[in-house]
């Protein structure tokens, strides 16, 4: 599993773009563009983890007989 979605250099580019309200240039097209393509899986990914976390979490309070 990784750690992170985005790369330093992809957030520091996402934030200078929002900040800025800015530039169209060919880094952020790229990373718009993949945003696209990965986004649905990502959220999905997410949601799946997130239940498996709820899941181990609730196990793990609850004792087994």
């Amino acid at each position: 599993m990784f750690s992170r979605i985005l790369t330093d250099l992809e957030r520091r580019q996402a934030k200078a773009y929002l900040k800025a309200n800015g530039e169209k240039t060919h880094n952020i097209h790229v990373l718009i563009s993949r945003t696209r393509d990965y986004l649905p899986q990502i959220k999905s990914d997410l949601e799946l983890l997130e239940r498996l976390l709820a899941a181990y979490q609730r196990d793990k309070e609850q004792p087994h007989s």
